[in-house]
């Protein structure tokens, strides 16, 4: 039997419980063997953006998973040099998981932008893109845009519980000194107070 790989990457800065609520949602409704949590490095759409080392957003992943059998981190996307593309990631876990199906997990605002991706094309035959509903959105326009793609895009729609938080509000709100504990694993929550991240929100 095929094995079934999720796919959850992200710039995860920081992860929060809203990114593992999905994950662990996904693999049970896709009977997933695991998922793999891939950190980005130097993400094309985060360009000219302040944001967190690479190492730091890995390591916070690595706490907010650990003791998830199902959970993994995959540090390919971390330790590839220059910017980050969706489409070598997959060729390369294609190669590394020899006849494994690869299930592509993102949000409906990301889904959106798909067909416009660097080497669409290439995402479109590499895997199984996994569409989760975020809170207050539908999934309308995310069908229009895909059929109106000339790619051949396998989609499953998802819903996944409604955890309404960023990463964005989360550093914002970390800035300002607000307590944001109900809403990132306790393990993450005390390595950004040890390591003094995202106390200014400029540029974050």
């Amino acid at each position: 039997m095929r094995e079934r790989i999720g796919i959850m990457g992200g710039t995860f800065d920081p992860v929060h419980n809203g990114h593992l609520a999905v994950a662990a949602s996904v693999a049970k409704q896709l009977d997933l063997d695991r998922v793999l949590f891939i950190p980005t490095g130097n993400p094309n759409f985060k360009q000219g953006l302040k944001i967190a080392p690479a190492s730091e957003r890995a390591h916070m992943v690595a706490l907010a998973i650990e003791g998830e059998p199902l959970f993994q981190l995959d540090l390919r996307e971390v330790e590839r040099p220059g910017v980050t593309y969706t489409a070598d990631t997959l060729e390369e876990l294609t190669r590394c998981h020899e006849g494994a199906q690869l299930f592509f997990i993102m949000g409906t605002d990301s889904a959106l932008t798909l067909p416009g991706w660097k080497r669409a094309e290439d995402v479109a035959r590499l895997c199984t893109v996994v569409v989760a509903k975020r809170p207050g959105q539908s999934t309308r326009q995310v069908r229009e845009a895909l059929a109106a793609s000339p790619l051949d895009f396998d989609v499953v729609y998802l819903d996944v519980p409604q955890v309404d938080v960023s990463s964005t509000q989360l550093r914002e709100r970390i800035a300002q000194g607000r307590d944001v504990s109900d809403m990132i694993p306790a393990s993450v929550m005390a390595h950004i107070d040890q390591a003094g991240l995202y106390q200014d929100a400029s540029g974050a």
